[in-house]
């Protein structure tokens, strides 16, 4: 009978060794966990990103109607915002573009000065107000050129400007739905 359990033992041991070699083959391995989900809005985000610095070059467009009409001298506005650009500038890459002339004037009119020849001389107003405001190399940053948007036509301003300033009964008729009630929207 000793016998009969040694045999019996052995052949648990054996079965037992040959089960568990046999089980360890059939193991499944889990799969690679996947890489997370991208953070909300990182698909979205250069597209973002490249319209801000379309944005702030934007900024450093000196516009006609910042010059007083006809001349290379700033108006109000315009010397405003070349104190803006002059504190901006040192920490930005963009040039400042001076908005080309348009060609409003008759060549016929005794008034009326060539395009390029004013053009030239707005350039160098704003270089000279840059340079007298410490921008290093304001002579190389400033070029001459058309502005990086189109602007509007005075249709499109006039309908811009009373739909923005329009406030009468239904708010939200300026531009844009707001909730069921009319209320939001518009250009406030």
């Amino acid at each position: 009978m000793h016998s009969l359990q040694h045999e019996l033992v052995a052949t648990t041991i054996a079965i037992s060794i040959c089960t568990s070699g046999c089980i360890r083959n059939h193991i499944t391995v889990p799969a690679p966990v996947p890489n997370p989900p991208a953070q909300l809005g990182a698909t979205v985000q250069p597209s973002l990103q490249v319209q801000e610095e379309n944005g702030e070059a934007s900024d450093f467009v000196v516009y006609e109607h910042e010059f007083v009409q006809g001349t290379s001298r700033l108006n109000p506005e315009g010397e405003s915002h070349i104190r803006q650009i002059a504190v901006r500038a040192p920490h930005t890459p963009f040039p400042v573009i001076v908005e080309h002339v348009s060609p409003d004037v008759s060549a016929d009119d005794p008034c009326y000065i060539p395009c390029t020849t004013l053009d030239a001389q707005r350039r160098q107003a704003v270089i000279a107000a840059l340079t007298m405001m410490g921008v290093p190399g304001a002579h190389g940053r400033v070029i001459s050129g058309p502005a990086l948007t189109a602007g509007l036509t005075a249709g499109e301003a006039d309908r811009a400007y009373n739909a923005a300033t329009s406030r009468g009964s239904n708010a939200g008729a300026g531009g844009g739905g707001g909730a069921g009630n009319g209320a939001g929207g518009g250009f406030y």
